[in-house]
């Protein structure tokens, strides 16, 4: 291999501008045909061209590397979801750090002080805690992971999370429920991040003109030990619900476990459904009734729109993933 081959000698061989070959190179080659990436590929082996990567990351700015902040690394949903943006990033050549939060927002704040620093080429971010304000300090292309309505300009790729939990309640209508019990996320900020459950459950409850019940509303961090308490603080009811949507299946796994040490059986006593479709899922006994997101497709949706950006092209402000309700063996009809 020479080094004395340059980027205009590749760009020559391969029949390409400069700035084409140079795209290619650097990883960056959204919009590039296969064609045309074929070319610079078969005019470097063919020269055996070398790129100084140091140098070019000089003249360029760019790190090659992607920071994905999660909120909770034991939860296969994030797990997941990393998976699918580390697959995009791996195929143009950049590099993905991942760091756990876990719901700390300063711990946020150290994070996205790296992206700050210009360590970084991109931030995916879900940040229920952060303030947009401090977000816009950042001067590389920032995603938000998670359903919310494009907070502080900033593109955001999630579920339809109100839809899917409104699917499901409608399901467990049909299925002759009218008790029925909410968990959602106890953190919520000044813009309602974090509510499309709660929002999906009182819309419901007012068309279908059933009573909105605080008892019926657990407000709680999605964590599996919620969903012990809530297990514990319903077998001491007179009166239980007769279904219950928790907030994610962590939370559903953790009900489902303790239940059934306080008497409770699933479904014959309380149809349970869960939301993310987590491995565990379907290990548990019985199988979990959940909401199904399209985890990977978030990810690499999620990828694809930092490269748009790092590319210079417009994207969407939101984009919503559909969710599917997967009916397992925890939901039942109602007996009479």
């Amino acid at each position: 291999m020479s080094q004395d081959v340059t980027i205009l000698d590749v760009a020559r061989a391969a029949r390409l501008s400069k700035s084409t070959v140079s795209r290619v190179l650097s990883g960056n080659s959204y919009g590039v045909s296969s064609d045309a990436i074929e070319r610079v590929e078969e005019a470097v082996r063919r020269l055996g061209y070398v790129r100084n990567t140091l140098a070019s990351s000089m003249r360029t700015n760019r790190s090659k590397t992607i920071l994905l902040i999660i909120p909770d690394i034991t939860n296969s949903f994030w797990a997941e979801v990393a998976r699918g943006v580390q697959d995009r990033f791996d195929s143009e050549g950049y590099s993905v750090v991942m760091a756990n939060s876990d719901w700390e927002a300063d711990r946020e704040r150290r994070y996205i002080q790296l992206a700050r620093m210009n360590r970084v080429d991109a931030v995916l971010i879900n940040a229920p805690d952060i303030d947009m304000i401090e977000l816009s300090g950042v001067k590389c292309p920032v995603v938000l992971l998670g359903e919310r309505k494009g907070r502080g300009g900033f593109p955001v790729v999630g579920t339809d999370t109100f839809g899917a939990v409104t699917e499901a309640l409608e399901y467990l209508y049909r299925l002759g429920h009218r008790d029925i019990a909410l968990v959602h996320h106890d953190r919520l900020d000044s813009e309602g991040y974090g509510s499309s459950r709660l929002k999906a459950f009182r819309a419901f409850l007012n068309g279908k003109g059933l009573e909105d019940r605080d008892d019926r509303i657990f407000t709680v961090p999605l964590v599996r030990e919620s969903g012990v308490e809530i297990a514990r603080t319903l077998s001491t009811m007179d009166k239980r619900p007769s279904a219950m949507i928790a907030g994610n299946d962590l939370v559903a796994v953790g009900f489902l476990q303790e239940a059934r040490r306080n008497g409770i059986t699933v479904p014959r006593d309380i149809s349970v459904i869960g939301i993310d479709d987590i491995p565990s899922a379907t290990m548990i006994s019985p199988a979990l009734t959940t909401i199904g997101k399209p985890k990977l497709e978030i990810g690499r949706m999620a990828a694809e729109i930092v490269l748009k950006m790092l590319a210079g092209v417009q994207v969407d402000p939101v984009t919503l993933l559909p969710a599917q309700l997967i009916i397992r063996e925890t939901t039942r009809q109602r007996e009479a």
